[in-house]
């Protein structure tokens, strides 16, 4: 299935090839390709505009406003280099030591907010909350409270977590309980002041701005004010409300009820007046609920070869019986991880395309998951790594062809004898990950799960299957729309290495854009030494990529999830703790061997401190790390 471009970005693109479009037209088609959230098309329209001489000067710091805002959003950026590039556009435009320009401020707030979600720096929170409260102070009525909303959050997250960490220690905070009464009164100016905005000659057009309402609801809502709160955002019916901003408005208040109940709180928060207001928001959708609540669940499943992938089986088992894997939004898969995680997935795509969301049970996971069970093991006792050197025909055409070899021969054999057992009426063709893709029966046409899941209660993964890149030592993936290197798992502070941008398919090559999934997987598997890296000649100009096995870089695909915005970690680690020796051999080659495995044990633990670094800290919601030991 080949995706078409919108006109929104095909115009986009037509603009930067060298199509004209004066500076107020720009400002308009990023505005309508923010919508669509194609921030990176936006920031480059919005960077090409700002290049001509413009007279006016509101103009031109709105331009540099909006190109801020796309820089720091785009996803196709490593996550410092946006947030960094987007504080010297803002910056440069508008001095942030000195502005009093409220939007200024307000995106450097976000900026600084983002910085710390990413990175958990609270000294991110602190800058954030300076920079929002400079806006507040120019008045809430002048931004419609806007800074003011965001300064009242940010002061509730701030005593939330001095809360925790003082109740570890056995005690209160002080700061925690000043900071919660800042927030409260903030709230309540902002309830009085656009209450008067309503009772003045700006009523008309307040009223017909949904941010507008939708912060009153927020104040209301974090006062405990429910009732309230409910009322302003039943304005949605009336006014005509794209549903990013909904949803937008939706994420914050159930982020704001997770901070003031805890994580840890669910059963309290699920019979809160709290629960009552989104869920009558979200028309009695509790999937929608606690996806906004719990945000984004992934999945990992590690290397390790086939006894990776029958320990990920048993954990598969656990989830469907615990009825976890409705829930999973993203699966990172990596070397014998991604054997069986494809699997999974084209069993789960045949079962996603044939029922609705409200057609879709436990049993059924439970019944993907036996069947995963029973044709696995069928397949892997079909001796698939020995077969490799067997077949005549396969051996000759790698004599003969330079873009042929053991690591292809073997992906072609795990399209066959394990791939083509899922009786999807499609097991007969050559499988290609760009025909992957999910379309439910009662989800809108051209479906994409990061814009369509969170309403869903049996979600629609993303399949990421995890290769390493011999060029620059990154991570390299694979997913139906696109294969490259991710650019929020690059840290430009200490990796000078240039990355091998995401590739789409309809804009790659000719001979790339249809991929094989065996092919993928094969390069997620191919271990050095024992495989041939997988060689993509001229992918990019003057580049031959060469792939080898993704645990490499990221044994346990934790990454992927990160790089996803999973904010619910669930992780089957069968890489299995290296053992201890207490005669280690002095051979070079016993030492070399032992000398990585060490290494890759090193990495394991790294991943796993980060991991639960990342949870005491909050910036996770949820970890599940089960491993071998």
């Amino acid at each position: 299935m080949e995706i078409q471009d919108s006109i929104n970005v095909a115009q986009a693109k037509n603009v930067l090839r060298g199509q004209g479009l004066n500076a107020k037209s720009s400002l308009s088609l990023a505005k309508r390709l923010k919508e669509e959230k194609e921030f990176s098309y936006a920031r480059q329209i919005l960077a090409k505009a700002r290049q001509e001489e413009l007279d006016d000067p509101a103009l031109r710091l709105k331009l540099a406003q909006q190109q801020a805002l796309c820089t720091y959003k785009d996803p196709n950026l490593p996550a410092d280099e946006r947030f960094d590039e987007g504080r010297r556009i803002l910056n440069e435009a508008d001095s942030l030591e000195t502005s009093v320009n409220q939007e200024t401020l307000g995106l450097a707030g976000a900026i600084f907010k983002y910085r710390w979600e990413v990175f958990g720096q609270m000294a991110n929170l602190e800058r954030s909350l300076t920079y929002y409260t400079r806006g507040y102070q120019q008045g809430i009525k002048n931004d419609w409270g806007y800074t003011a909303i965001n300064a009242a959050f940010v002061l509730d997250v701030l005593a939330a977590l001095e809360t925790a960490s003082a109740r570890s220690a056995g005690g209160t905070s002080e700061s925690a309980r000043i900071r919660k009464q800042q927030a409260e009164e903030i709230r309540r100016r902002i309830i009085q002041e656009l209450n008067d905005l309503l009772q003045s000659t700006a009523k008309a057009q307040v009223e017909g701005s949904w941010w507008f309402w939708a912060t009153l609801a927020e104040a209301h809502f974090g006062l405990g004010e429910y009732k309230d709160a409910l009322k302003y955002l039943g304005k949605r019916a009336e006014l005509k409300v794209p549903e990013w901003e909904f949803e937008s408005t939706a994420r914050q208040a159930a982020a704001l009820a997770r901070w003031h109940f805890g994580p840890d709180k669910t059963d309290e928060f699920e019979s809160s007046e709290a629960w009552q207001v989104l869920r009558t928001l979200l028309g009695d959708n509790e999937a929608a609920v606690r996806q906004a609540f719990f945000g984004k669940i992934g999945l990992a499943l590690s290397g390790g070869g086939f006894r990776a992938s029958l320990f990920h089986i048993g954990v598969l088992a656990r989830l469907a019986e615990l009825d976890v894997l409705r829930s999973v939004e993203v699966l990172s898969c990596v070397s014998g991880g991604s054997i069986v995680g494809a699997h999974y997935y084209l069993e789960v795509r045949k079962l996603l395309k044939s029922k609705s969301d409200h057609e879709v049970t436990r049993q059924d996971y439970i019944d993907v998951v036996k069947r995963i069970e029973k044709d696995f093991l069928a397949g892997v006792q079909r001796n698939i790594r020995t077969r490799v050197a067997l077949s005549i025909v396969a051996n000759w055409k790698m004599i003969f062809s330079r873009d042929y070899s053991r690591t292809e021969r073997i992906g072609e054999l795990y399209e066959k004898e394990i791939f083509s057992r899922v009786g999807d009426q499609e097991e007969q063709a050559p499988r290609y990950l760009n025909q992957l893709f999910i379309q439910p029966p009662d989800g809108p046409p051209g479906f994409a799960p990061k814009t369509h899941n969170w309403k869903r209660s049996a979600k629609v993964p993303i399949l990421v299957l995890n290769a390493t890149t011999l060029n620059t030592g990154h991570n390299w993936q694979f997913t139906a729309s696109w294969m490259g290197e991710p650019p929020t798992c690059i840290s430009s502070e200490v990796d000078g290495n240039y990355r091998l941008r995401r590739m789409y398919y309809q804009e790659a090559p000719e001979r790339y854009r249809d991929v094989r999934l065996g092919l993928a997987v094969a390069a997620s598997s191919c271990v050095p030494g024992l495989f041939e890296p997988i060689v993509l000649p001229e992918l990019y100009p003057e580049e031959t990529v060469r792939l080898v096995d993704g645990g490499v870089h990221d044994n346990q695909g934790i990454a992927s999830l990160l790089e996803q915005d999973c904010t619910v970690l669930l992780v089957s680690d069968a890489s299995g703790q290296m053992g201890t020796i207490e005669n280690p051999s002095s051979g070079p080659i016993s030492a070399l061997l032992r000398s990585n495995g060490i290494s890759m044990s090193r990495v394991r633990e790294t991943e796993y401190l980060d991991v639960d670094a990342r949870r005491r800290s909050s910036l996770l919601r949820g970890v599940m790390f089960i491993h071998l030991k």
